[in-house]
C-alpha cells in the first residue's frame, strides 16, 4: 500500500473514474446520485485536476498493486480570513479494498498535508448514518452540528448530515 500526494491526476484518470463510479454506485454520499456514467465521472476528475493545478485543492491517493483504491481531497479557501483552515472532501475507498483501514490512512495523510501547509483547522461533513461517522469520532474529530435532510439519496430519501472539525498542530515538515 502506498499513500501518494499527487500534482496531476491525468496518469490516474482511468483508476479514479472507476473509483468514483464504484463509490457512487455503492451508495457513497459524496455529492453524486447513482448511477453515474463513466463520462460524468471522468469530467468530474478533470475539473478536480484543474483545481489541483491552481493550488486550490490537494489530492491524496492510496495505491495497491499499481491500482488506485482510495482517494480524499483537501479544499483550501482563498479567503484572507480562512487561510488557517481547509475542508476535507470526498473520502472514497473502493468496495474491494474496504475494511483494511484505508480511510484512516487517508485521513492521517490529510492531517499531515494540512499541517505542512500551516492549516490548523479541518472541517468535514458526513451523512449521519454513514459508516465513516464513527471513524471520524474515533480519530478525534468533534461533531458541531447535525443538519436534517441535508443530502438526498438516489431513491429520493433525505438524510441528516453531521459536521465535524479537528484542530491540528502545524509543522514545517513537507509532505511529498
Amino acid at each position: 500500500m502506498e499513500l501518494l500526494k499527487v500534482d496531476n491526476l491525468n496518469p490516474y484518470l482511468e483508476d479514479l473514474t472507476e473509483l468514483l463510479c464504484d463509490a457512487v454506485d455503492s451508495g457513497a454520499p459524496i455529492g453524486f446520485l447513482a448511477p453515474i456514467s463513466e463520462p460524468e465521472a471522468k469530467a468530474y476528475w478533470l475539473s478536480v485536476n484543474d483545481d489541483l493545478l491552481e493550488n486550490a485543492r490537494q489530492v491524496l491517493l492510496v495505491r495497491e498493486d499499481e491500482k488506485i483504491v482510495g482517494s480524499v481531497q483537501i479544499s483550501m479557501s482563498p479567503k484572507a480570513n480562512a487561510l488557517h483552515r481547509c475542508d476535507v472532501e470526498k473520502l472514497m475507498v473502493h468496495t474491494q479494498a474496504r475494511e483494511n483501514g484505508l480511510g484512516g490512512i487517508l485521513m492521517q495523510g490529510v492531517e499531515r498535508v494540512a499541517a505542512s501547509m500551516q492549516r490548523q483547522l479541518l472541517i468535514l461533513e458526513v451523512r449521519s448514518d454513514d459508516i465513516a461517522h464513527d471513524m471520524y469520532v474515533n480519530m478525534g474529530y468533534v461533531p458541531f452540528g447535525e443538519v436534517p435532510g441535508y443530502t438526498r439519496s438516489a431513491n429520493g430519501m433525505l438524510h441528516n448530515s453531521t459536521f465535524f472539525y479537528k484542530e491540528i498542530e502545524t509543522t514545517h515538515e513537507v509532505f511529498s
